[in-house]
């Protein structure tokens, strides 16, 4: 409890407030517009899925059933890599600052250490999901309007599908969180925990679909986008919540290891 009270006091703190709840509420929100503004005339792929499209959709993909969470997987990209971020420069700056020292001195459990720096960073990024995505579901009717498109089939098991939502991109905004806390213990530097995070997740991952399309779905930022997506033809939601998961055991396991049995130096 003192490792998980001591780290939320750290991160409380208007850094990351503006950091996370504001930029990630902010990309919410233009990613929203450009959504609906941009959608063509057209009728729903099919065969359907939960309403939580990847990038520009069609009207007819918006009026659906869920369709109110079109913009959310497009949304789940930026914000991951602004979690992605903060848990690293949280779990590097006690390196670079030289703080690591003292705190290990003085609690020595560095598993329970750790885990409450999960912990406190857990329950921030539960806040900062469900900030994006209220804006997500709250700026989806008023933008339908201004846009002309019906929203009638929105009502249809519209408590399933908030639900749904919500628990995708809530694991999923976890999962980046953890990716960044894994490569931050890794090489305990933010500048480079960061730059490896964002360079394979958004570039080298593109590469090698390219060379190689089927793997795209196996790899983790592909991975999480199908979740949020709520499935694809080629990977199924259950696959998907499977495969994050698996992502996010990981990257704990090789964090909490790794801390637990590496030097600590100045």
């Amino acid at each position: 409890m003192r490792p998980f009270r001591s780290e939320f006091i750290r991160i409380w703190r208007p850094a990351f407030f503006i950091g996370g709840f504001g930029v990630m509420a902010g990309f919410a929100a233009l990613v929203s517009v450009f959504i609906y503004t941009a959608a063509k005339s057209g009728a729903a792929s099919f065969p359907p899925t939960t309403g939580q499209g990847a990038g520009f959709a069609t009207t007819g993909q918006i009026a659906r059933p869920g369709g109110f969470l079109t913009a959310l997987a497009t949304v789940s990209r930026p914000a991951g890599v602004v979690l992605l971020a903060l848990w690293a420069i949280a779990v590097a700056s006690d390196y670079s600052t030289g703080l690591i020292r003292l705190v290990v001195q003085a609690y020595p459990k560095r598993i329970s250490l750790l885990g409450g720096k999960i912990a406190a960073l857990g329950v921030f990024t539960l806040m900062a999901a469900t900030i994006t995505f209220l804006v997500v579901v709250f700026l989806a009717r008023p933008l339908a309007r201004l846009e002309g498109i019906k929203v009638d089939a929105w009502k249809t098991d519209f408590v399933s599908h908030i639900l749904k939502g919500y628990f995708d991109f809530t694991v999923v905004a976890f999962v980046w969180g953890l990716i960044g806390l894994m490569l931050a213990v890794l090489t305990r530097s933010s500048a480079m925990a960061i730059g490896i995070g964002i360079g394979f997740l958004l570039v080298v991952e593109s590469l090698i679909t390219i060379v190689a399309p089927s793997a795209g779905k196996y790899l983790p930022g592909g991975t999480l986008n199908t979740l949020v997506a709520g499935g694809t033809a080629g990977l199924s939601w259950g696959a998907a919540l499977g495969l994050v998961v698996l992502y996010g055991v990981v990257a704990t396991t090789v964090s909490l290891f790794v801390f637990r049995s590496r030097d600590i130096v100045a």
